[in-house]
């Protein structure tokens, strides 16, 4: 009787413990395409810097606050005629620095001397061609139409975001981007 009774007790605790084990437990799947034909990157489009405004601390004086947005256009050409819209896909990996709560890029001004200061609760985000809903990375834009001529031009924003009180000082941030094909 008391084999019986442990036997019963291990196939209780196996019971309970694969249930457990099963819930705790998941997959991720991912799947794409990859194609030949792809549109070239304009000649002085491959690398941009975005010069934002200069904006007080006292308009990014508390955390979720936005500023200081300016728009940058990302030009293709030798598009073939079956490409027919173009986007860009914001790389979360190779950028340089990813806040993974507000999915924007963190500041990574690097001071050159002892005046030179980095502004702190700071971050830069990335706003899709309406200008005003955010575009996180490792997300694709907006696509826009490819020309007759096979050419497109892209336009997203980028503008600071407040993570707290911010401070006196400079602000740098690299987004790395990958042409996509709805």
């Amino acid at each position: 009787m008391r084999n019986i009774n442990m036997t019963l007790c291990a196939m209780a605790l196996a019971a309970v413990s694969t249930t457990g084990f099963a819930a705790s437990k998941g997959e991720v799947r991912f799947t794409g395409e990859l194609i030949a034909e792809t549109c070239t990157i304009t000649t002085g489009y491959e690398t941009q810097t975005v010069p934002l405004p200069k904006v007080s601390v006292q308009t990014l004086n508390a955390a979720n606050i936005e500023a200081g947005s300016k728009g940058f256009d990302l030009k293709v050409e030798n598009c073939p005629s079956a490409i027919t819209k173009v986007g860009a896909h914001f790389e979360a990996v190779g950028s340089t620095g990813v806040n993974s709560v507000t999915n924007n890029l963190t500041n990574n001004y690097t001071p050159s001397g002892a005046n030179d200061k980095k502004a702190n609760n700071v971050e830069i985000r990335l706003y899709n061609a309406d200008a005003a809903t955010q575009l996180k990375l490792g997300d694709t834009g907006a696509m826009f139409d490819v020309s007759s001529t096979g050419t497109a031009t892209m336009r997203y924003y980028g503008g600071y975001y407040s993570t707290g009180v911010t401070t006196l000082g400079k602000v740098a941030a690299t987004a790395k981007y990958t042409l996509a094909y709805p």
